[in-house]
């Protein structure tokens, strides 16, 4: 292969052209304005190549001295930005559209880079107008290739149409080629399609059949495969990308990841041969802040702070107001983040260690928030951690949590609707006196939640799935709101919109118990006026109230605290409680258990048949579960909701695990087995886990956990996504109906 006498001679011809141009800027105080038209052709080809090698470190250095040279040249910008773009530098890509824009409202080339500037800020929406408008003027590749990418965010289906319709010539550029292969791996989940994953392999090897000098074709194929547990098959596409490409800080960061976070290599061998490929990176690549922010970040997966903190101190020091700077910062900030979520499962919410790093965690965010910032891509999140923190401190600093909610409703994008209008002024009405403010903050986020919630929408099997998860939105902010009006004093504006909550969702807990709230106050104001028998009245729609509410929500339940509470307060002690709730328990169970097996799926059919290893090597095959009612329960340690319920899986496990008629297996979609040991080990758990092998794909599984009851002729009877209410008694109730109507012993 030639490409590597071509590749030495690129990286060093451009590396020290660039470094020329920039010193001959910089001896003389202007541009040098002599060049002919062969040298500017030269110099776009030479950008191209480095957009095509992903070099974009000696690009960005090259294309500047360029643009500084020959600024008026709208094509050589574009060429720059997209050097720009490898960088995700949004604001400068934003600056280098604007110098074209300001002269030429409808520059072509301009509108590209506005383009290039909001996807690089993950501003698709923002993408899509300048985007459009690029491609009417300048059907080019690259240009139909951000075209696509910023409208897959607002119509999936019209975005993969789109690369669809175009020529031959654009539609089989390699810009067009990894865009659509990007799309088509997107394509499994928005359309629910495992075999779309396919189409995207082979989509990239097409692309580098048809462009072999082209680094995404490898590239993103390895990436694509890595993330598909293929690490076997990654690693000689990512160690051929080397070898087009051995200066590119993508390439290199990928084949760092290969090599560590998979079985590719036994586990003592990984660091040498990652470090050996860190030094030949050194070798090869001019030093960057982008190289040194991706050396630091591999050498914190090699567990070497002390090294990685050395880099980030040299980023942070060359340019402090730089977004790889903004990436130290917000790394500092998250790792207290990270080891207040340590310290509290291993300590617990009421220890000091805990209560202690609520306040490093906030001095951390007040240390990030106080640095200057490239952007506020990352100010959400960090006032969400000290919202967070302070809304946990005891006693809780009203003022500084106000002002911290303030902060994060004012950079409330790309924050989850959930926290930002739902869960912060709720804190705010309980724990600040500004509590008619925060029913504000809650009515202004309707629109972002419903924002939210339609561009979820592939995630629904269907229309009424769709709708009952709007209307649940809906019904929390109502309920936020509604609590809110109730603190700040108008209580009856407040059960108003209480009762709108509930109308939206009928068994909205949180709802429920505020409304009994808000009765019980009534009563305790009708008691002062010596009006027994309202009062009496009041407390009784309480009562229902934290009936209807109780037991339905996982956790914490404050309707059952409620309950309780009232039930003292009434009956002037707690004897005989017990047998009061274990009433209320039964009432619940029949309600859950009626609602479950009403449950059944419509048109039931069978799944893809799977031949899966054991962590242990023994291969299970589906065909052996013929005769038996089998439960398939797909789940991860990397998700939340799985590692909730993993207890109560536990005790379901164990009920059925001697009984020869019931087959109960789980498949993790975890990257390593290490990882599934070590969480099994530390949990001691023992139930039996089948590994992936890229199943889920081929089945069509999307979300997790997702749980199959399949009965004796292999048929899902019913399906269960999302967590148990209380996961043994209710998958339990699953079981034996299967073997009931099957009439089994």
């Amino acid at each position: 292969m030639s490409t590597r006498s071509d590749r030495s001679g690129l990286s060093a011809g451009c590396l020290l052209t660039g470094i020329l141009l920039v010193c001959g800027s910089c001896g003389g105080g202007s541009a040098p304005a002599d060049y002919t038209a062969e040298e500017l052709e030269a110099a776009k080809t030479q950008l191209r190549d480095h957009a095509r090698l992903r070099t974009f470190e000696a690009g960005k250095l090259f294309g500047e001295a360029w643009v500084e040279r020959v600024p008026d040249d709208a094509e050589l910008r574009g060429l720059y930005a997209e050097q720009l773009a490898g960088w995700r530098l949004s604001k400068e890509l934003l600056e280098q559209a604007d110098a074209l824009l300001d002269d030429d409202p409808d520059n072509p080339w301009g509108s590209y880079i506005r383009a290039l500037g909001h996807l690089a800020a993950y501003e698709s929406d923002l993408a899509l107008e300048p985007a459009r408008r690029a491609w009417e003027a300048l059907p080019r590749p690259e240009v139909a290739a951000a075209y696509a990418r910023a409208m897959r965010a607002d119509d999936f289906d019209a975005a993969l149409e789109f690369l669809g319709t175009l020529d031959t010539e654009i539609g089989g550029s390699p810009a067009v080629l990894a865009a659509r292969a990007e799309l088509e791996n997107l394509a499994r989940y928005e359309r629910e399609d495992p075999t779309w994953a396919d189409s995207s392999l082979a989509t990239y090897s097409e692309l580098r059949d048809r462009w072999p000098d082209h680094v995404d074709g490898y590239l993103h194929a390895a990436e694509a495969l890595f993330r598909a547990n293929r690490p076997e098959e990654a690693l000689p596409l990512i160690e051929q990308a080397i070898e087009l490409a051995p200066s590119s800080v993508d390439v290199r960061q990928w084949h760092w990841w290969i090599l560590f976070e998979s079985d590719v290599l036994p586990t003592d061998e990984r660091r040498p041969v990652v470090e050996a490929s860190i030094e030949e990176f050194l070798d090869a690549a001019p030093e960057s802040l982008r190289s040194l922010s991706a050396m630091a970040s591999m050498y914190r997966d090699l567990e070497d702070d002390d090294r990685a903190e050395e880099l980030e101190a040299m980023v942070v020091e060359r340019e402090p107001e730089s977004r790889h700077a903004l990436l130290v910062y917000i790394g500092r900030q998250r790792a207290a983040e990270e080891e207040r979520r340590r310290i509290l499962e291993v300590h617990g919410r009421d220890s000091p260690e805990y209560r202690a790093q609520l306040e490093v965690v906030r001095d951390a965010v007040h240390q990030f928030l106080d640095r200057p910032h490239y952007n506020d891509r990352y100010t959400g999140g960090a006032y969400i951690d000290l919202f967070n923190a302070l809304r946990q401190m005891d006693p809780v600093p009203a003022e500084e949590l106000a002002e911290a909610i303030r902060g994060l409703v004012g950079n409330a994008r790309g924050t989850p609707p959930w926290i930002t209008y739902l869960q912060a002024p709720l804190a705010m009405a309980e724990h600040t006196p500004y509590a008619l403010e925060a029913a504000e903050i809650a009515r202004e986020g309707f629109q972002a939640s419903l924002d939210y919630y339609r561009g979820t929408r592939s995630f629904f099997d269907t229309e009424g799935e769709f709708d009952q998860a709007i209307r649940a939105a809906l019904s929390q902010g109502y309920d936020a709101m509604g609590w809110a009006l109730a603190k700040g004093g108008r209580s009856e504006d407040a059960r108003h919109t209480l009762e709108r909550a509930l109308v939206l969702w009928g068994e909205n807990p949180s709802a429920l118990y505020h409304m009994g709230q808000l009765y019980e106050q009534r009563a305790a104001e009708a008691a002062e006026r010596q009006d027994e028998e309202e009062a009496s009245r009041w407390l009784d729609q309480a009562e229902d109230s934290y009936i209807a509410g109780f037991g339905a929500s996982r956790g914490t339940n404050p309707n059952e605290a409620a309950l309780e509470a009232l039930y003292e307060s009434r009956n002037g002690s707690r004897e005989g409680i017990e047998e009061y709730l274990a009433t209320l328990d039964e009432r619940d169970r029949i309600r859950r258990r009626d609602r479950i097996l009403e449950s059944r799926v419509e048109a039931a059919g069978t799944y893809e048949p799977f031949t899966l290893a054991r962590l242990d090597g023994e291969m299970i095959d589906s065909a052996d579960l013929e005769g038996k009612i089998a439960v398939l329960h797909f789940w991860g340690t990397w998700c939340g909701p799985c590692v909730v319920e993993m207890p109560e899986y536990q005790k379901f496990d164990e009920r059925y695990r001697d009984d020869a008629d019931v087959a109960i297996l789980s498949i993790s979609n975890d990257r390593t087995n290490d990882v599934i040991e070590e969480y099994l080990a530390k949990n001691d758990f023992d139930f039996t886990v089948l590994v992936d092998d890229n199943y889920v794909e081929r089945a069509g599984v999307s979300a997790w956990p997702t749980t199959w009851f399949v009965d004796r002729e292999g048929y899902i009877q019913f399906v269960k996504i999302g967590t148990a209410l209380k996961l043994d008694e209710e998958f339990s109730w699953r079981v034996e109906a299967l073997r009931e109507e099957a009439g089994s012993p």
